[in-house]
């Protein structure tokens, strides 16, 4: 195996395309079900909403432990390059997959589902029971932005999402995969 200081860098790349599929399909998941108002996509993206929020400490865990049986250690700033390189390629690879649905896919639904529900009697009356008429004004009209925005201005809203929430947690997963495995194996053993 290679030393540690370049073998994070291949599995960066391959842990991050696992992940941006993970995004990618709770983002399927996410539109479809409200495009098509179908309650089981919507269960199972809540359900993929945990695994993605689990599965880059169990992949930075996992390189971990790969080094550590063959007796190498990632320091905290591999481990943040390592965790970094990951998102990247993670919003790289969700980037392309909303790309795509909005490209071929979308074709308007989204929003004529969102606008359908938002413009229903019972929620107009709600917004302005509740004294909220023009922060309901606001929604409706950053809604009606957000569908005269392009294909690629749409992906990249989303690219950017990611790019913001995958920055904090570099931070978090780089203690997962340069924690010292030693400590924890000691810890078993007694």
């Amino acid at each position: 195996m290679a030393t540690a200081s370049n073998v994070y860098r291949a599995y960066s790349m391959e842990y991050g395309t696992f992940v941006g599929l993970g995004w990618g399909g709770l983002f399927l998941c996410y539109v479809e079900g409200i495009s098509t108002g179908n309650a089981l996509l919507m269960l199972l993206c809540f359900a993929l909403f945990g695994i993605c929020g689990i599965l880059p400490f169990f992949l930075a865990f996992r390189l971990n432990h790969k080094l550590f049986i063959a007796g190498e250690k990632l320091s905290y700033l591999q481990g943040l390059f390592f965790a970094f390189s990951m998102f990247m390629y993670a919003c790289l690879m969700n980037g392309v997959i909303a790309f795509s649905y909005f490209q071929f896919m979308d074709d308007g639904t989204l929003y004529e589902q969102l606008n359908g529900m938002l413009t229903q009697p019972e929620m107009v009356s709600t917004y302005r029971q509740m004294g909220m008429g023009e922060q309901y004004s606001q929604m409706m009209a950053m809604l009606k932005e957000v569908n005269d925005l392009s294909v690629r201005e749409k992906a990249l809203a989303v690219f950017n999402n990611n790019f913001f929430f995958s920055i904090f947690m570099s931070f978090i997963v780089a203690i997962a995969a340069s924690y010292n495995l030693k400590n924890f194996n000691k810890g078993k053993q007694q």
